[in-house]
């Protein structure tokens, strides 16, 4: 009976590890466009999915808030986060995510250790319909991929 008690002890413990929520980084320059949008779409398509990931946005020299622009196009898909504060990217936060996406460059200060990765897009004539495209074109295979692991 200790074993089957033991069993069930280890495999719960092993149920909530495996639980345990990562976290990526988007990157860019302001931190209140391009990594703000991955982030919140990034995090919609985690929940969809059912994943144990969670997206945060940073910048390498953070606005005061969201641009203008953003705010609408989150508006519009309901996904505003009214609260959102962009912040300034930290070693601290390289050191504890599992993966950082920069869309710009990572600042000479911080140490990317092999976690980083460059997305290039683009808002062309500040058309952030088309920038939200892109972006999600990109985070949907990446969510699926962190899905089957």
């Amino acid at each position: 009976m200790k074993t089957v008690g033991f069993l069930c002890l280890g495999f719960f413990l092993f149920a909530a590890a495996r639980a345990q929520v990562q976290t990526i980084v988007f990157v860019c320059e302001h931190g209140s466009a391009k990594s703000v949008i991955a982030a919140t779409y990034f995090n919609k398509l985690a929940k969809e999915k059912n994943i144990p990931w969670q997206a945060v946005s940073r910048g390498t020299h953070p606005d005061s808030e969201i641009s203008p622009k953003t705010k609408k196009l989150l508006l519009e898909d309901d996904l505003l986060d009214t609260s959102f504060i962009p912040k300034k990217l930290t070693q601290d936060d390289v050191d504890t995510t599992r993966q950082v996406i920069l869309f710009c460059s990572l600042p000479q200060t911080i140490q990317g250790k092999g976690k980083t990765s460059h997305w290039e897009v683009n808002a062309v004539n500040d058309d952030f319909q088309k920038l939200r495209s892109d972006i999600v074109s990109r985070i949907a295979p990446l969510v699926d991929s962190l899905a089957k692991h």
